[in-house]
């Protein structure tokens, strides 16, 4: 594991792995008895077409970590301190989607360096769902 870079040295300008996941019925229907959640718009179809997935199920598979690029040694933690989400389309139950991210700044506040990606969940035919603006530190842990 030497030769994997770690994802606080992931610079400006790199990506992250993208990550693909698909939303079938059944993994929707358990996000959903999860959540609680039984609104019929991401239950059943409409006029508008298959069930919604639910946007919460987007950001938990959003989240850097799910990147098969990710990697932090053992004793170092990523920390997430701060966020903005723009939910663009619908994803509908049934579809793949695929994430994506981009360091696009780091910066140092008090002492620490976070490090800002941009995200961006795409389904199978290309239309955009979700962009994220995430900002992370990295700590390490008692040695």
């Amino acid at each position: 594991m030497a030769d994997r870079k770690r994802a606080d040295d992931v610079g400006v300008g790199e990506e992250f792995e993208p990550y693909e996941f698909r939303v079938t019925p059944e993994f929707n229907q358990q996000y959903l008895e999860a959540e609680e959640e039984h609104h019929p718009r991401y239950l059943q179809e409409t006029g508008a077409g298959p069930a919604i997935v639910h946007p919460g199920l987007f950001i938990n598979h959003s989240n850097v970590t799910r990147s098969p690029s990710f990697y932090l040694p053992p004793g170092m933690a990523a920390v997430h301190a701060k966020e903005e989400v723009e939910y663009l389309n619908p994803g509908r139950v049934g579809k793949t989607f695929r994430v994506q991210w981009k360091v696009v700044d780091i910066y140092e506040k008090r002492g620490r360096f976070y490090q800002v990606k941009d995200t961006l969940i795409v389904d199978e035919d290309g239309v955009e769902i979700l962009r994220r603006r995430i900002t992370d530190t990295y700590i390490a842990g008692k040695v």
